[in-house]
């Protein structure tokens, strides 16, 4: 098989499917090599924020990891034509952090662990880009506003409900983190929705 000469892949596509891929290891790592890290933490760590951010990437059990892996996927697929590469490393960066300042600051929970509130930031984020950016036409665009109402129903039903325990997952629904990650995710969408209308060459010029 003879290879290309002088073929390099572009770097911010590579950087895109790269972090996805490195945040899954992680998780499946996690898993693996400290299964008990979320319910134990570390006598090292002194700090909330870096247990939750080293928390995200250990989960309940392998069911548990499944599901978030899943819908790590699915977000990472789903939204690839309205973003680019470099948003996405982004996003998913500051999913991780954003989620340990908002459980640790802003709404604290005594315990968590998992990707799922980063993954709402990811999906909230990457939605309301490709609600700005897709089809103005409702035809085309309905997809979208669907996913955006069920979401918005997702997280008012969550708000209504109490202390929950998924027996699929073998423990409790950190419904804080679900909206955390949510809240985060349109913040930080509608400030890359306006950084593109700044953007925006002014046609009168």
């Amino acid at each position: 098989m003879e290879t290309i000469r002088n073929y390099n892949a572009p770097s911010t596509l590579f950087l895109g499917v790269a972090f996805s891929f490195a945040i899954g290891i992680l998780a499946i790592s996690g898993q693996v090599f400290a299964p008990d890290f979320a319910q134990q933490g570390l006598d090292l760590i002194d700090s909330f924020f870096i247990y939750l951010l080293l928390a995200q990437f250990t989960h309940l059990g392998w069911a548990h990891l499944g599901l978030n892996l899943a819908g790590l996927a699915i977000v990472a697929w789903g939204f690839s034509g309205q973003r680019s590469n470099t948003e996405w490393i982004w996003i998913q960066l500051l999913s991780l952090f954003w989620l340990a300042f908002y459980l640790s600051r802003v709404e604290p929970v005594s315990w968590y662990c998992g990707l799922s509130g980063a993954l709402h930031f990811q999906f909230s984020a990457c939605l309301l880009i490709a609600l700005y950016r897709g089809p103005a036409q409702l035809s085309q665009a309905w997809p979208l506003w669907i996913l955006a109402a069920g979401l918005a129903a997702k997280l008012v039903l969550e708000w209504n409900s109490g202390p929950t325990t998924d027996t699929l997952v073998g423990g409790p629904i950190a419904f804080e983190a679900h909206r955390g990650g949510a809240l985060g995710g349109v913040l930080f969408g509608l400030f890359m929705i306006g950084q593109s209308i700044w953007r925006r060459p002014n046609p009168a010029s």
